[in-house]
C-alpha cells in the first residue's frame, strides 16, 4: 500500500463525510440566522465591541457565510453536476458571490476581533485566502481547467467550513481555564489551519 493510498479515504467513508458535513454545515447556517435576528443580543459578550463597531458588515458576513455553507457541500454532488450542470452552475456563481462578500466582510471586521492583533491576523489571514481560493476556482473553471476547478473549490469550501470548526472550538473559550481573549486568538487559526492542510490530503 503506498502512502497515497493510505491517506485517501474509500468511497464508503467519503460519503459518510458528506452527509456529516453537509449536516454540521446546515446546522450551523441555519443556527446562524438567529443572529440576524437578535443582533447584539445573541452574540456573546466578548464579540459584541466588534459588533457594535461593525453592524453592517456582521450582518452581510452572516449572510454570505451562511449561503455558501448551506451550497457548498451540494457542488460537490457528482450526480447533480453529471445531470443538472446549469443547476450545478448557477449554484456555484451564487457560491463564489456568497464568498467574496463574506470574505471582503471578514476583512472589515478581523482588526476588531477579540484576542488582539494574533487574533486579527488569524481572522485575516482566512480572509484573504477564502477571497484567493475561491477567485482562482473561479479563474480555473473560466479558463475550462476542471480538475484545478475542483481542487480550488475544495479548498474554498474548507475555508467556508471555518464557520463550522469555529462553532466547535468555541466553547472551549467560555470554560474559563484560560482568558477568553487567549483562546479565541488561537481559535482563529485553529478554526481553520487545520482544514487547509486536511483537504488536499483527504480529497483526492
Amino acid at each position: 500500500m503506498t502512502i497515497e493510498t493510505a491517506v485517501t479515504p474509500s468511497s464508503g467513508v467519503r460519503r459518510y463525510g458528506w452527509w456529516l458535513t453537509m449536516a454540521m454545515a446546515t446546522f450551523v447556517a441555519l443556527a446562524s440566522t438567529r443572529y440576524l435576528a437578535g443582533g447584539a443580543l445573541m452574540t456573546p459578550p466578548p464579540l459584541k465591541a466588534n459588533f457594535f463597531a461593525h453592524p453592517l458588515a456582521f450582518y452581510v458576513h452572516i449572510t454570505a457565510a451562511s449561503t455558501a455553507l448551506l451550497i457548498g457541500p451540494w457542488q460537490f454532488v457528482d450526480r447533480l453536476r453529471r445531470k443538472s450542470p446549469q443547476l450545478h452552475r448557477r449554484l456555484g456563481t451564487v457560491y463564489v458571490v456568497a464568498c467574496l462578500t463574506g470574505g471582503l466582510a471578514s476583512m472589515i471586521m478581523a482588526p476588531g476581533s477579540n484576542g488582539g492583533w494574533l487574533s486579527a491576523a488569524g481572522f485575516l489571514t482566512l480572509a484573504v485566502l477564502w477571497l484567493w481560493t475561491t477567485g482562482m476556482a473561479l479563474v480555473a473553471i473560466r479558463a475550462r481547467r476542471v480538475a484545478d476547478h475542483r481542487r480550488w473549490m475544495r479548498r474554498s469550501y474548507a475555508l467556508t467550513l471555518a464557520g463550522v470548526t469555529l462553532r466547535l472550538y468555541l466553547p472551549l473559550a467560555f470554560i474559563g481555564l484560560v482568558p477568553f481573549s487567549t483562546a479565541y486568538a488561537w481559535i482563529a487559526w485553529l478554526c481553520w489551519v487545520p482544514n487547509l492542510l486536511l483537504i488536499d490530503r483527504i480529497a483526492r
